[in-house]
């Protein structure tokens, strides 16, 4: 797994916090799939690469996945292929609905907000977190990095 070369500063947490409107000229969309192409979907974010951070945690899934995590609105994912094809890893707490390919096993995203049944969703703070590595024709080498110590703080 690549690991980043660059030094990553630590996350800045309004990221999840404030979804702001951008430009549509500095919004950039990438086509992703999963390793085998059951799972096919495209990524709308706020900003281009690599003014737009990834971001990578020291937790033990993370780690042991090799997630690099972006986080954009769930109305700016959008499944054209084998939505029904993911499956959930619930862990530790059972908020974080982590989802991968059930066919090849890849990891997609992991769905940090659970809302209870009635709740209202406000669809500005509903994010998802987003594994980069999917995302098609992306160098890894050329992003820019955040860092968050998930061991220390989940």
């Amino acid at each position: 797994m690549a690991v980043p070369r660059k030094e990553a500063r630590p996350l800045d947490i309004s990221i999840l916090q404030v979804v702001e409107d951008t430009p549509e000229a500095e919004r950039t969309t990438h086509q992703a799939a999963c390793h085998c192409g059951a799972v096919q979907f495209s990524v709308t974010l706020k900003w281009p690469f690599p003014k737009y951070p990834v971001n990578t945690c020291s937790c033990t899934i993370c780690t042991q996945n090799g997630h690099l995590f972006v986080y954009p609105c769930r109305r700016e994912v959008v499944f054209t292929k084998g939505y029904d094809n993911l499956s959930s890893y619930v862990f530790h707490t059972k908020t974080k609905s982590h989802k991968f390919c059930k066919t090849c096993g890849s990891s997609i995203l992991a769905d940090f907000e659970v809302f209870k049944q009635g709740q209202t969703v406000n669809p500005v703070r509903d994010i998802l977190a987003v594994n980069v590595r999917a995302f098609k024709n992306l160098d890894l080498n050329s992003l820019e990095y955040t860092f968050f110590d998930g061991r220390k703080y989940l």
